[in-house]
């Protein structure tokens, strides 16, 4: 099972953390995409930060924006949702939805459906 599987799971949980849990989990499938977006154009991204990351995402991609700027999109708002503070709401289930489908797209871009 992958961690978007397992977030799709965590959102419809009845817990009052799953949106966030369900957030966590994103976040680590976008970062873990992210790496390998960079690994399909030839960069080896080692052990630099999220933000170094999505940088050189932005050079190597610089063919299709569009993947970059949704990277860094899903970014920002799923570190947003994982770190927000106590007087803050939690995200909502349509905005951790919606950021999951971000990644999916993104996912998709690695791996084509078969035609």
């Amino acid at each position: 099972m992958t961690l978007l599987e397992l977030a799709a799971i965590q959102i419809t949980g009845k817990s009052p953390h799953s949106n966030r849990m369900a957030a966590w989990l994103t976040r680590t499938a976008l970062e873990q995409t992210v790496s390998e977006l960079l690994q399909a154009r030839g960069v080896e991204p080692g052990r630099a930060s999220g933000r170094a990351r999505l940088a050189c995402l932005e050079v190597a991609y610089d063919d299709s924006p569009d993947i970059a700027a949704r990277a860094q999109y899903a970014w920002t708002r799923l570190s947003e949702a994982c770190h927000h503070h106590a007087y803050q709401l939690s995200p909502t289930y349509q905005e951790v939805q919606h950021l999951l489908e971000s990644v999916r797209v993104l996912r998709a871009t690695l791996d084509p459906e078969p035609e």
